[in-house]
């Protein structure tokens, strides 16, 4: 009678050792579960960050908005406390902290807005030629370019001349551009001796003007 023990090996599986297989190598699953991840993190963190600010909006007085705070900087609305600000005592839209403005008194110079003018004066005094030529559009068109730098110039040197001078230039400068725009209609019309008439007029003026300001 055969033993257990001696019929144990015929059945048992050969253990002989193999190569030692290579490291094996990180599937793509893994990678696509990590960006899965993270914009679960990001979607997450920006439903938290909408959600606090809807609450904190409801429970603003009516006229106010509240504050969202990203990475330490409060963000608000004008109504709120800390928000931007206007005017004199502000710099860059904000409340001015602490210390001097570094460009106190900007405004009282003027030189580059009289430079500027007086250019533009050349260019408007200049188009005679070109009304004997009876070429319409260049006049129509130097009006226009002119009309916007002219403009911001006259009024920037009309805020720096005393209370007096500054109602007469502000006269001077509305009779002016009244006079200009009778000349482009006369030039829109094509009609020489109206025209010329207001053409006429816009040197008037302007010498008036430049008289007050300059």
């Amino acid at each position: 009678m055969l033993s257990v023990v001696t019929l144990l090996p015929a059945f048992a599986p050969k253990c002989t050792p193999g190569p030692v297989s290579r490291p094996a190598v990180r599937s793509s699953c893994t990678m696509s579960e990590e960006t899965t991840s993270r914009r679960d993190l990001f979607a997450k963190a920006g439903a938290a960050l909408l959600g606090a600010s809807f609450v904190e909006g409801a429970s603003a007085k009516a006229g106010q908005f509240g504050k969202i705070n990203i990475f330490g900087f409060d963000a608000s609305s004008p109504y709120v406390p800390g928000g931007p600000k206007s005017g004199p005592e502000a710099t860059f839209g904000y409340s001015k902290t602490e210390g001097e403005f570094l460009a106190t008194g900007y405004e009282k110079d003027v030189s580059r807005e009289k430079a500027a003018f007086v250019e533009s004066s050349k260019r408007i005094s200049s188009l005679q030629p070109k009304i004997d030529s009876k070429t319409w559009w260049f006049v129509r068109d130097e009006l226009r370019i002119q009309a916007y730098n002219m403009r911001s110039s006259m009024v920037a040197m009309n805020n720096v001349l005393p209370a007096e001078a500054k109602a007469k230039a502000d006269k001077a400068y509305k009779k002016y551009w009244t006079e200009v725009e009778s000349f482009d209609f006369a030039c829109k019309s094509k009609e020489p001796a109206l025209a010329q008439k207001e053409y006429d007029d816009v040197l008037a003026a302007l010498k008036a003007y430049s008289a007050l300001a300059l």
